[in-house]
Formats: structure tokens, C-alpha cells, sequence
């Protein structure tokens, strides 16, 4: 008996301390969450869940969208995902993929959307975003010159220095500004891709033909330099509504 007490009195001790702990780390919503273990998260979790799904009904309702069921498959870990999500910003992402998802004529539902915005933070996610302005804006001014120059007109000297940076984007890529931890996990998940080092040749002759090729190169390292990939244009797409 006395071991049962000694062994309450511990926990009971252990917990005043979790808790205090959890108070310097949280900050506000220490008291809202309690310990992990209560059923306060639960709480706080199923209010994120309705916050979201507010949003993205008000949106239904007021766009008068056509609505699909979600396989439950792709439903419970986006609702999980979306519960734990506190920051307002990504708390519309998850409500704009809602939106989306239900919406008959997107045709847009896959789980790993869900998984895939748990796994990033708000920072990465608006560099995400800029680098699929940039690659959206570079894919309009290559069709806006290629219908020019289809017309049998001639590029004016401003759009002929366009096309130059056009070509230069195509090889090096967009330059995004993060931690390099960030953008190793946004290369993680597929979202975007580096841009492979390019190779300069200096240039190589041959005296006779049974002389084996030589010649000097380096590489040309766009470190910041990447682009796109379609899985994080879709993620976008699918994070985004009309206003």
C-alpha cells in the first residue's frame, strides 16, 4: 500500500511538472490544451475541425458548388492533419483543400495532399507558392512571345531581352529564399527539384583520330536555383480558391 502511494504521489508530481513545462513552451493555449494525455487536445483539436470546415461550407454555400464524397481514407487524415494545425494561415489551406476536394468537377481528391501539407510549415508553403507564381508568370510571357512571333511579327528589343531570361530561367531555374533545411524538405516531399549543376566547357581540339578527347570543365552551381514539380503545383492548386 504504501508503495501504490509513494508511486501516486510521484506521478501526481510529475504531472504538476509536465504541466508547468508544457505552460513555458505553449504559452495561451496551455490551459486550453492541458497535458497531452487529457481530453482537453481532443477538444482543441475538434475546435480547429470546426473552424476549418466553417470556412470551407461558407465557401460551398456561397459559390453553390456542387458536392462529391470524400473517401474516408482521404478524409480522417486530412481532419487529423487539419486538427493540429494551429496557425491561421494554413488553417484557410486546409479549408481551401476541403473545398476542393468535395467540389464535383475538380476531380483534385488524392490522400497524399493531406499528408503532404502536415508535413510543412507556413514559411515553406508562401516560398512554395512564389516559386509557382514565378514558373506560372515564366510559361505565360514563353506563350504571350511564341503567339508573336507566330503572327509573322517581329519581338519588339524589350521583349527580344525577355526571351533571354526565359531561356535563362529554363536552365538555371528560380532562386527561392529559405533555411537550407526547408528547402531540403520541400525536396523531401517532391514539391520542387534543384536545378542540376551545368557543366562549362572550355573547349578541346584533336591533333589525330586515335587521340582521346580532352578538355577542361567546371560546374556552374545554381544552389538556390530550383523549380517546380507538378505534385507541388497540384498541392497549390489545390490549396487555392476564387476569392
Amino acid at each position: 500500500m504504501e508503495d501504490i502511494t509513494a508511486n501516486s504521489k510521484a506521478i501526481e508530481k510529475g504531472l504538476e511538472l509536465a504541466k508547468d513545462f508544457l505552460t513555458k513552451i505553449i504559452g495561451p493555449s496551455a490551459e486550453e490544451i492541458g497535458l497531452l494525455m487529457s481530453d482537453n487536445i481532443r477538444f482543441f483539436r475538434f475546435k480547429n475541425q470546426v473552424k476549418i470546415l466553417t470556412k470551407a461550407q461558407e465557401y460551398i454555400v456561397r459559390k453553390n458548388i456542387s458536392l462529391q464524397q470524400i473517401p474516408v481514407k482521404v478524409l480522417v487524415p486530412l481532419l487529423e492533419n487539419a486538427s493540429l494545425e494551429e496557425n491561421e494561415e494554413l488553417q484557410v489551406k486546409w479549408s481551401n483543400m476541403i473545398c476542393n476536394m468535395v467540389d464535383a468537377e475538380t476531380n483534385l481528391v488524392n490522400h497524399v495532399f493531406p499528408y503532404i501539407l502536415g508535413q510543412i510549415s507556413i514559411e515553406e508553403f508562401l516560398a512554395l507558392e512564389k516559386l509557382n507564381n514565378a514558373e506560372n508568370e515564366h510559361w505565360a510571357q514563353w506563350k504571350r512571345l511564341h503567339e508573336i512571333e507566330n503572327s509573322g511579327e517581329g519581338l519588339s528589343l524589350t521583349d527580344r531581352k525577355i526571351k533571354e531570361k526565359l531561356k535563362s530561367n529554363d536552365e538555371e531555374g528560380f532562386i527561392v529564399f529559405l533555411d537550407e533545411f526547408e528547402m531540403a524538405n520541400l525536396i523531401r516531399l517532391g514539391l520542387v527539384e534543384k536545378v542540376p549543376p551545368r557543366i562549362k566547357v572550355e573547349g578541346f581540339g584533336l591533333d589525330s583520330l586515335e587521340e582521346t578527347p580532352s578538355f577542361d570543365a567546371e560546374y556552374e552551381s545554381y544552389s538556390s536555383y530550383h523549380r517546380i514539380t507538378e505534385l507541388g503545383s497540384k498541392l497549390i492548386m489545390i490549396c487555392s480558391i476564387d476569392k
